[in-house]
């Protein structure tokens, strides 16, 4: 009998329009000529959602999109295993620009602040979230908070899906980092319930657990600190892959990759978290994953748009994905 995957929902709270434009020999403040490479809808929720579907895995994105915007962002996932559950806000989608300079192996990322939502319209996803959530379910939130919104505001939607018993994620940055704070961690009266996981870098894990991260053994005693109310910890450390810390043991992931393969390194990040969950529903121990999340991470490199892979590229870096455990590193 086939087992059924549990249901996946990716919520976008600040979702984009991202411009990706291929500019060789980029100058700035000087007249250069570039190539529009592609307009999609964006934002690290939405390309979880897309990179959750050509992985193969059903997913459900819900959140926000600007005025007059759904549609748009309900025929990008047309051929892809993605239902489109999003709210309309009152103004338009932030747009972002990424200019790739092939020829440096460099991009450079423009990013806009987003719409303001209301409170009605936080209580329309609360509502949404309370119907979505249930026990063994994954709710992802990926991406910025829009201007406005609290770390209770934030708490508030992640209370609701974990007491609902689904498996929550937070990969955030900012007021969405205070939700996810250990006690003694600086204010963390907005704390949200315990969560499944969380996905900062070496500098957010620092803003989390309160402290500075000069090593690897401030790492490892930083993410430590969370384990109290997090179940997995994943620290990304750029192209040196990532640490996976949880109750049943800790490993390190780091990938292997030609640095001429590498063309964009944007939505990385949210490759391995698409990774990391489809692994995980598929039933997967905690270190496979975190080697199926380096290896989505790091074939998403290999693309021009971002929120991307293909799969012969995740199969050949997922081969090439060197793991151990701490333990073994140690000793």
């Amino acid at each position: 009998m086939a087992r059924s995957t549990p249901t996946i929902v990716s919520v976008a709270l600040n979702p984009a329009i991202d411009r990706t434009l291929e500019v060789p020999d980029l100058a700035i403040g000087s007249h250069v000529r570039g190539r529009l490479v592609s307009i999609q809808p964006a934002g690290k929720a939405v390309n979880v959602a897309r990179l959750l579907g050509t992985l193969g895995t059903e997913c459900i994105l819900t959140g926000f999109v600007g005025e007059g915007d759904s549609g748009r962002f309900e025929r990008s996932f047309d051929q892809a295993p993605v239902r489109v559950e999003m709210f309309e806000a009152r103004d338009a989608t932030r747009e972002n620009i990424t200019l790739v300079d092939p020829a440096r192996k460099v991009d450079t990322h423009v990013r806009d602040v987003g719409f303001s939502l209301s409170p009605e319209d936080l209580e329309r996803l609360r509502k949404k979230l309370g119907i979505l959530a249930g026990r063994g379910s994954y709710v992802l939130f990926a991406g910025s908070l829009t201007p406005g919104m609290t770390a209770g505001d934030f708490a508030g939607l992640l209370k609701v899906c974990a007491e609902k018993g689904a498996r929550v994620a937070v990969d955030s940055s900012g007021p969405g980092l205070e939700p996810v704070r250990p006690e003694g961690a600086g204010s963390n009266r907005d704390r949200a319930a315990d969560l499944w996981l969380v996905k900062p870098n070496r500098e957010e894990l620092g803003e989390i657990a309160g402290c500075q991260i000069a090593d690897d053994a401030d790492i490892r005693a930083a993410a430590g600190s969370l384990l109290g109310h997090v179940e997995h910890v994943i620290v990304t450390l750029g192209g040196d892959g990532a640490y996976l810390f949880c109750r049943d043991g800790a490993w390190r992931a780091t990938p292997e990759i030609q640095v001429e393969r590498i063309i964009n390194t944007v939505g990385s990040g949210d490759a391995l978290l698409a990774g990391f969950v489809h692994s995980h529903a598929a039933g997967r121990g905690p270190a496979e994953c975190l080697r199926w999340g380096v290896a989505c991470g790091t074939a998403s490199t290999m693309q021009v748009r971002a929120g991307e892979v293909d799969l012969q590229d995740v199969q050949a870096c997922l081969e090439r994905v060197e793991l151990a455990a701490l333990r073994d590193i140690d000793g």
